[in-house]
């Protein structure tokens, strides 16, 4: 605690300094999606999306001492500029079309989130993995990675590597998924619309979505982003549902350290409103001729949020997680992409 208030003094001292950090942080993460962009011409099916990860990644093990530093902010620059990026696009979107594309993914969404919670649950126990670390991986692999987890761990009080454990976990397979997915969607011979449905149902973290969405196509992209903020918002039945089932999972704990309303509201993502209103407006005909160059400041802030998320990709962490958590995340992962697979074969929307 003291050292928290020495580092929070330190910081109301001296806001010029930390705002120079911040603004360096900023600075390399578009000075890397200036390159990745520049790339992405030169390499059109990798796309920039990709190619800004992959440099982020590299600079991050090679460097790994500019990139950890807490002052350049880059946590919170892919944050912000992942939220701003997704509500450009909505600015550039049909009120109609994100409502019919996000009501027509709830059935799918319902049946792979069901396979991945049972896989995570029944094989996690199979493992001797911990309760509380199998509930955090099936969720964040079903639903939204690491901001699932962050809304979960406090309903199920969590300990601090479980929640570690099971976000490196996500991350990881994140990782794999960006680089992996738009390949096999050529290799299966995906539609646009397939795809992008693909990886809004299968793929964990909405940074690795839109990286993946659009390295494909840009409207796989597009489809992929919908149905992804679409399948976020059920982060709030879900955190609901495990708060309720909290004294049958773990017998001595009745309660959680923090209100389950509390826990529900601050679970809404703000950015997902800002994302429908944008869209309401161009719907509305505000956006007027304006709404293509909207869209290309929003897929540009992306590539420069993917460049953030990039540069906090250190490998050396996966090792921490252990072999048993990664074998669950993988299997659980395979199934949340198999069972999308074979649901949208069975319907033929691929």
């Amino acid at each position: 605690m003291a050292a928290q208030g020495l580092s929070l003094t330190a910081e109301s001292r001296f806001p010029t300094r930390s705002r120079l950090g911040r603004g360096l942080g900023l600075l390399l993460c578009i000075g890397i999606a200036a390159a990745a962009v520049a790339a992405g011409f030169y390499a059109p099916l990798i796309g920039a999306p990709l190619i800004a990860i992959a440099i982020g990644v590299l600079i991050a093990n090679a460097f790994p001492s500019i990139a950890r530093q807490k002052a350049l902010g880059i946590s919170d620059t892919s944050k912000l500029c992942l939220k701003g990026g997704i509500v450009l696009l909505g600015g550039s979107l049909d009120l109609g079309q994100i409502v019919h594309t996000g009501l027509g993914s709830l059935p799918l969404l319902g049946v792979t989130m069901a396979s991945g919670l049972i896989c995570a649950l029944l094989l996690g126990r199979s493992l001797g993995i911990d309760w509380r670390m199998r509930c955090l991986i099936g969720i964040g692999t079903t639903i939204c990675g690491g901001s699932a987890i962050a809304a979960l761990a406090p309903v199920i009080r969590a300990k601090a590597e479980d929640i570690a454990y099971s976000v490196t976990v996500v991350f990881f397979f994140n990782m794999v998924a960006v680089f992996t997915f738009p390949a096999l969607g050529h290799l299966l011979g995906l539609s646009d619309n397939g795809f992008g449905i693909w990886a809004g149902t299968a793929v964990n973290d909405t940074s690795a979505v839109v990286a993946a969405g659009f390295a494909f196509s840009q409207a796989a992209g597009t489809t992929a982003t919908i149905v992804k903020l679409t399948r976020t918002t059920l982060i709030i039945p879900l955190v609901l549902a495990f708060g309720l089932a909290v004294p049958f999972l773990c017998k001595e704990e009745t309660s959680a350290s923090q209100s389950l309303a509390k826990r529900l509201y601050t679970a809404v993502p703000a950015f997902i409103v800002l994302f429908i209103l944008a869209a309401a407006a161009n719907t509305a005909g505000l956006m007027g001729s304006h709404a293509m160059q909207v869209q290309t400041a929003g897929r540009l802030v992306m590539v420069v949020a993917l460049a953030a998320v990039g540069l906090q990709g250190h490998w050396r962490a996966f090792v921490g997680a252990g072999s048993r958590p990664l074998v669950l995340g993988l299997v659980t992962w395979f199934v949340v992409a198999g069972t999308s697979l074979l649901v949208q074969a069975w319907t033929r929307a691929l």
